[in-house]
């Protein structure tokens, strides 16, 4: 449908059939070129997340902080211009260290408590004490606040992951969604399968088999979630495989080119070809022997980051999950297991941290010898995997 911005007028005077004839020829003409450099796609089309969603996130208000407030050890510092009230805390003292004992940190909204997390299970809990960015928007009628931190363990150079902090205000109560993406912005969110929900899409890099130790991962994985009232769940297709984009893109992500995709509508590859329709994951199963994941002790796969510390080897199942059980009644709450098979025999890799530093694993390996824990060095997950 051509906008009124975009009307075409002819100070034509029609004065016979044929003339008309012409005129109405003209019109198809121009019309039928419009449609068609709308729809064409170049070779070698560029992709953003803004051209995946049905519709842009619209911010509606920016919270600033005020002067904080000292009470007791505690620092409090309060929002201006939100919709709900948001007051942030940090805890002080000499006890606390910011690597084996941080310092506490959470926030109220309203009356509600919350901690800080940077992952979908919301299992492990991040320590910030600063904001990186925190708005307000609406989407499909209901409203959103949105904070966006650096991940905990990802402070350093180079460090391009970014955690979201996503709360619904909506309802009641409010409800809190959390996850870790390298893209940083509102165009995370949006309604990308049409189905009238928010629907938010994570962006992590994806090393090729060709990629080289010490260079910038420029590959993307893209996956997409729906909020599902507060329980985050992946969208996938009707054979249950994860929708998904494979992708060439700068080191934000802001613009990528799609290598290969299952998406929600046919997209173009690097050459100007409909993008391959592959499957990206093998169907789900909790702790798969034939596949190197990552499980937490309840059997859910957690994406890797680089480094673990490697506790001990289990031959029985059972007895690795028992195992991590134990350490987590003990406040070890990071335990993790990975299937180790060689020719016929199979072990269960008992793992504590998923890092992406090598210096906070090893420091962390360091505290557990210390407090008793024997370990067997660390886990690379990238070189030794």
């Amino acid at each position: 449908m051509v906008s009124k911005e975009r009307h075409l007028d002819f100070p034509i005077k029609i004065e016979s059939k044929n003339m008309r004839k012409i005129y109405i020829l003209f019109l198809l003409y121009v019309c039928v070129v419009f449609v068609a450099q709308a729809q064409d796609v170049s070779v070698g089309e560029t992709y953003s997340l803004a051209k995946l969603s049905q519709e842009p996130v619209k911010i509606t208000r920016s919270p600033l902080p005020d002067i904080p407030k000292e009470i007791g050890d505690t620092t409090f510092t309060i929002y201006k211009n939100s919709s709900v009230p948001i007051k942030t805390y940090f805890v002080h003292g000499e006890q606390y260290d910011n690597i084996f004992n941080p310092n506490p940190t959470g926030l109220y909204l309203g009356k509600q408590h919350f901690n800080y997390y940077c992952g979908l299970e919301r299992s492990i809990k991040q320590y910030f004490s600063n904001i990186l960015e925190i708005f307000e928007f609406s989407y499909l009628g209901n409203n959103y606040l949105m904070i966006i931190n650096f991940r905990e363990d990802c402070m350093g150079d180079g460090c391009r992951y970014r955690c979201y902090n996503l709360f619904d205000l909506s309802g009641r109560r409010i409800r809190q969604i959390s996850f870790s993406s390298v893209f940083e912005g509102t165009n995370t969110f949006g309604d990308f399968n049409s189905d009238g929900q928010l629907d938010f899409v994570r962006v992590a890099p994806k090393a090729t088999k060709d990629s080289k130790r010490g260079e910038l991962i420029d590959t993307y994985l893209l996956t997409a979630y729906t909020l599902n009232r507060g329980k985050p769940s992946q969208l996938v297709n009707k054979e249950k495989s994860a929708y998904y984009i494979f992708a060439k893109g700068d080191e934000m992500a802001e613009k990528f080119q799609v290598i290969q995709a299952d998406w929600f509508f046919t997209l173009k590859d690097t050459t100007g070809k409909v993008a391959p329709n592959t499957s990206y994951f093998a169907p789900y199963i909790s702790f798969d022997p034939l596949y190197r994941y990552l499980y937490n002790p309840e059997g859910i796969r957690i994406e890797k980051n680089r480094w673990s510390v490697h506790v001990k080897n289990l031959r029985d199942l059972e007895a690795a999950q028992d195992f991590c059980r134990e350490m987590s009644s003990k406040s070890y709450n990071e335990m993790y297991i990975m299937i180790d098979q060689y020719s016929n025999e199979i072990s269960y890799q008992v793992l504590f941290g998923n890092f992406v530093s090598k210096d906070r694993a090893d420091k962390m390996e360091k505290s557990l010898n210390k407090e008793g824990i024997g370990t067997k060095g660390l886990a690379d997950f990238q070189n030794g995997y």
